[in-house]
């Protein structure tokens, strides 16, 4: 079981690994080498003591910095967000709705078109849901009851039977639809808040 400074550390370099996914796999293996052996030698000095190592995450900075930092000493800086972006974001979730099916496959052309977001993200905003809200809208179209019912009479019209056939789905089933009717909706949008994030730490290229 790791120690409490040992998980402090770990968490710092996951954070710091994650704001520099920008970087180029060697730029970023080379940088993060190197803050390791930084944090490795610093660390025979404090010990194990909780304070001195958290000062000592501290005295390094805060990833994001560092991260600015590092791609503005290696000549790099992030893809540019234009209109092909911005359309992608709008596409991917409600495009559908709008131009059934062709536009959320506008929406992907235009997300693998872009250098602004790393093949993951692409991949994320591709399968989460695909087809956007559409199958959501579709799913809340679907018949959820197929009730028919009828009157039988005798010779003077009178009503001697009433029946009804059929039925909507049990009580275990409509939350089962519900669920899913949820997640296709917080799905794409989830799915389209994540890319916008994304767009800020885009791939980025040499100056």
């Amino acid at each position: 079981m790791k120690t409490d400074t040992q998980g402090l550390i770990d968490r710092y370099l996951k954070e710091l690994e994650r704001e520099l996914s920008t970087l180029p796999r060697s730029r970023r293996r080379e940088f993060m080498d190197d803050i390791r052996a930084h944090i490795s030698e610093a660390r025979t000095e404090v010990g194990g003591n909780e304070a001195a190592v958290r000062e000592l995450l501290d005295r390094l900075g805060d990833p994001v910095e560092i991260a600015a930092d590092a791609r503005e000493r290696f000549g790099i800086r992030p893809a540019k967000v234009g209109f092909m972006e911005v359309a992608a974001l709008i596409m991917l979730p409600i495009g559908g709705l709008v131009f059934p099916l062709i536009g959320w496959i506008a929406g992907v052309i235009l997300l693998w078109s872009s250098p602004a977001w790393l093949a993951r993200d692409k991949l994320i905003g591709t399968l989460v849901v695909p087809g956007g809200l559409l199958p959501a809208f579709a799913l809340m179209l679907f018949p959820t009851s197929s009730v028919g019912c009828y009157e039988v009479t005798n010779g003077r019209g009178r009503v001697i039977e009433e029946a009804c056939t059929g039925g909507g789905p049990s009580g275990l089933e409509q939350f089962g639809l519900w669920l899913l009717l949820a997640f296709l909706v917080i799905g794409p949008i989830a799915s389209a808040i994540y890319l916008g994030v994304r767009l800020r730490r885009g791939p980025a290229r040499a100056v």
